[in-house]
């Protein structure tokens, strides 16, 4: 298994998609290059956790930014 690569791409893309947006756009990138990343190391478990690990992630500050905005209301 190639670790190392596996790591890079994964930080990659929690990089890229770090700065958390609200529009459909964004989550369906999320998606779009994920499933990407899974499909090009055979869709392994090891990936696929990590992916699903940077996406619990963004989930969690997406629902901390709305949370925060619900309460300035």
């Amino acid at each position: 298994m190639d670790y190392w690569n596996i790591y890079k791409d994964v930080w990659n893309f929690h990089k890229k998609y770090a700065d958390v947006k609200e529009d459909d756009a964004y989550w369906e990138a999320v998606v779009n290059e994920s499933n990407q990343i899974a499909k090009q190391y055979g869709e392994c478990k090891f990936v696929i956790n990590l992916l699903l690990a940077v996406i619990d992630e963004l989930e969690r500050i997406y629902k901390e930014m709305k949370n925060n905005a619900d309460a300035r209301i």
